[in-house]
């Protein structure tokens, strides 16, 4: 495939992944955020911010949403203690998370950012090597961005993916 020909099927993917809805739990952003670590855990503050980091088998959860991998990183505002942002690297780190529908979405990158966007949004990226799985679709792409309750993905990066259509 010539190089503009597959810079247009690139375009086209990542229009598409906009488009895809994965129903993530409605109520999962209202839940508490837990975590839990095998190795070591330290925490420093700076600049308003109290950084968590932790080591070994770590584990993210927020209702159904669980994030696991190597190490992470936790980022709350000392201010008002409200989580602004977790950072989760691994070999790979991955993401799982119940639909309304009643499946499952699975992701995995190098790394995985967890956060809010200006809106409020629940928002999980998955940087390197990225993959999300769906009953209806997956896509591999060096990085995804699911916004969740919007039910939009966003892809960049060399990507390749299937659609399967649903015969309910």
């Amino acid at each position: 495939m010539s190089s503009p020909d597959r810079a247009g099927l690139l375009a086209f993917v990542a229009l598409v992944c906009w488009t895809v809805a994965v129903h993530a739990l409605e109520n999962d952003s209202e839940q508490t955020i837990e975590w839990s670590a095998d190795g070591s855990s330290s925490m420093s503050t700076l600049d308003g911010v109290r950084n968590l980091h932790m080591t070994e088998n770590v584990t993210i959860t927020q209702g159904s949403l669980e994030i696991f991998g190597d190490e992470a990183l936790l980022e709350y505002s000392t201010e008002t203690n409200e989580l602004s942002r977790v950072t989760v690297q691994g070999a790979p780190a991955r993401y799982r998370q119940a639909l309304d529908d009643g499946g499952l979405v699975n992701g995995s990158g190098d790394t995985i950012l967890f956060y809010a966007d200006e809106d409020g949004n629940t928002v999980i990226e998955l940087v390197g090597n990225a993959d999300i799985v769906s009953r209806d679709m997956n896509t591999s792409c060096e990085t995804i961005l699911y916004v969740t309750e919007l039910e939009l993905i966003r892809a960049s990066g060399n990507c390749a993916g299937a659609f399967t259509p649903r015969n309910d």
